[in-house]
């Protein structure tokens, strides 16, 4: 049977929003990817630079250079302006950006730049600290919030059972398929809306 323009908007309206919910989700694994490597890139460098390495040589030798600052790797394998490529690098980044004011001061002023890239490590490693124990604190409610959303599935399938038959009415008439298009359509926008509440407070830090 074909649904009602209402329908259609309000379910294509629901797919869109719990397709967002996703896609932050998986953004949010991906981000906590990339401040991983940043911090294992800030605390290798550190370490070249205590050996004693020039600065340029030790982002050259660094492995995790490449994927975290590539234009600064390319500036300093061609005697470019290392400092000013790290800003590019650090656009999406805060820990770059500080790892390249760090650097800026370093080549000013002749202070020790591993010894400050060592407290910005320490730093970033404190807030993931703190990351990592928000999102222990919010994984309850979020499964929580999946639970409620699966209990009209349930009052559904009780009903079936009693032998109410809810899913003839649902899907079989006019009324139905409305008020299914709109539970639909609140699920969604409440699921959505928890988990933005979530993902607010994680890019908070």
């Amino acid at each position: 049977m074909s649904r009602t323009p209402a329908v259609r908007t309000r379910v294509s309206a629901a797919e869109r929003l719990v397709a967002r919910a996703c896609a932050a989700r998986r953004g949010s694994t991906s981000a906590a990817a990339r401040r991983t490597a940043e911090l294992e890139w800030l605390d290798a460098l550190s370490a070249e630079l205590g050996a004693g390495s020039d600065p340029a040589a030790a982002l050259v030798a660094v492995p995790g250079s490449v994927p975290v600052c590539p234009h600064a790797l390319a500036a300093a394998r061609g005697g470019g302006d290392v400092g000013r490529a790290l800003v590019s690098d650090g656009e999406r980044s805060s820990t770059v950006r500080a790892a390249a004011a760090c650097w800026e001061v370093a080549a000013a002023s002749g202070a020790g730049l591993a010894a400050s890239l060592s407290v910005l490590a320490d730093s970033a490693r404190e807030t993931e600290r703190v990351r990592s124990e928000l999102e222990a604190g919010l994984a309850e409610p979020r499964a929580t919030a999946w639970v409620l959303a699966c209990l009209p599935a349930v009052g559904v399938a009780l009903g079936a059972a009693l032998g109410a038959a809810p899913l003839a009415w649902l899907v079989g008439t006019t009324v139905g398929r409305l008020a299914l298009a709109g539970g639909l359509a609140l699920e969604a926008v409440g699921v959505a809306w928890s988990w933005r509440i979530a993902a607010s407070l994680e890019e908070s830090l």
